[in-house]
């Protein structure tokens, strides 16, 4: 399913419900790590089922080692509570009632995010094993729409030309293969476009400022459309 998809993460949703029914679960969620924050915390990313009034519009997040999702981000293994209310993370989980899975979403190597099921009755270690693979799965479907985005892209070809260029040690794959540092490496190729295309300091700050509003405006969206999810 996910393989499909051209923009998975606008899809999570969707991908949570689907986990939820193959698991038998009562809920599904997808936290992942945003890009570019002075500290490493998960967010609530997609829920298969809206969240209980009382925790609606709070910005779900944990910090790593914080919290059941913080605790499986920190330490990268998965976790699987057989009862809540009996175990030792009694209190400290605001999300899950009854048993849960907490499995992590790798990325070239390093956890991206958390994928969390729970439900009334417990979970199995089979259950745990498939919601690893699901973890996993999930990683690369979002690995692979990142890296189909830069290559649909002629600039972010560009980028990546120059930077290997100017980098010859570094191969492509590594390169494609860091989100933060592509990242960086586009914004450059994007500041000596307009330098080159003959653009001044005040020109270039226009423009920066275009694509900061034009992120404000896309994470309004985000939370709007989470509201109406939650109505």
């Amino acid at each position: 399913y996910v393989s499909r998809r051209r923009q998975v993460e606008g899809d999570l949703t969707q991908i949570a419900a689907d986990t939820a029914s193959m698991f038998g679960a009562e809920a599904c969620s997808v936290m992942l790590f945003k890009d570019g924050g002075s500290e490493l915390r998960l967010h609530l990313t997609a829920r298969s089922r809206p969240l209980p009034k009382e925790l609606r519009g709070q910005g779900l997040s944990e910090a790593v080692g914080e919290g059941l999702a913080g605790r499986v981000a920190a330490s990268g293994r998965a976790l699987l509570v057989a009862d809540l209310a009996t175990s030792e993370f009694a209190g400290i989980s605001r999300h899950h009632t009854g048993s849960c899975i907490c499995a992590p979403i790798p990325v070239a190597g390093r956890v991206r995010g958390v994928l969390n099921l729970s439900r009334p009755q417990p979970f199995t270690h089979d259950d745990l094993a498939l919601a690893c693979i699901a973890g996993l799965l999930l990683g690369l479907a979002l690995e692979l729409a990142r890296i189909q985005g830069l290559l649909r892209s002629r600039f972010a070809h560009r980028a990546m030309a120059e930077e290997l260029r100017e980098h010859p040690e570094m191969d492509a794959g590594s390169l494609g293969a860091d989100a933060g540092r592509m990242a960086r490496v586009l914004g450059r190729t994007f500041f000596r476009e307009l330098r080159s295309a003959g653009y001044g300091s005040d020109h270039i700050l226009t423009a920066a400022t275009e694509v900061i509003g034009e992120l404000g405006r896309d994470i309004g969206n985000s939370r709007k459309a989470g509201t109406v999810a939650d109505d």
